[in-house]
């Protein structure tokens, strides 16, 4: 839930709280997609040398990170926040990753496409409750 504040609503922060550009929110993503890409390649390997629990770990990490980051990055440098968006790559590469894998494993042979429906049924659920939960927050 407090991840779908962040993730759907940081280009107002980046513009309205930052002073950032339309431009600057493109090339995020652009930086952003350029580091999943690898990382969604190498998954398979990652998995197997890793395993689902450490991915998810590394994906925490790397989020809690560039939130963090975000907010010592000055008004006078809002450039600085394409420093903390390769972290945002690897947070939801690994997450989505490892998040896949779980509910393939925990779904009962032949129903893993219902466990991943289920995954996103959850997910989406979520995200309704944050925004609607940060929005009368932030009001």
């Amino acid at each position: 839930m407090g991840m779908s504040v962040v993730e759907n609503l940081i280009f107002l922060f980046f513009e309205q709280g930052l002073g950032g550009s339309n431009t600057l929110c493109g090339l995020t993503v652009l930086v952003t997609v350029v580091f999943e890409i690898p990382i969604f390649h190498f998954a398979p390997r990652l998995l197997e040398h890793f395993g689902l629990e450490i991915l998810q770990q590394i994906a925490c990490l790397a989020y809690v990170t560039r939130v963090v980051g975000y907010t010592f990055v000055p008004k006078t440098h809002v450039a600085f926040i394409l420093l903390f968006e390769p972290l945002h790559g690897v947070t939801y590469a690994c997450s989505k990753t490892s998040t896949v894998e779980f509910a393939a494993k925990v779904s009962p042979k032949g129903y893993e496409a219902s466990g991943q429906g289920i995954l996103s049924l959850i997910i989406g659920i979520g995200s309704v409750i944050g925004l609607s939960l940060g929005g009368w927050v932030e009001d």
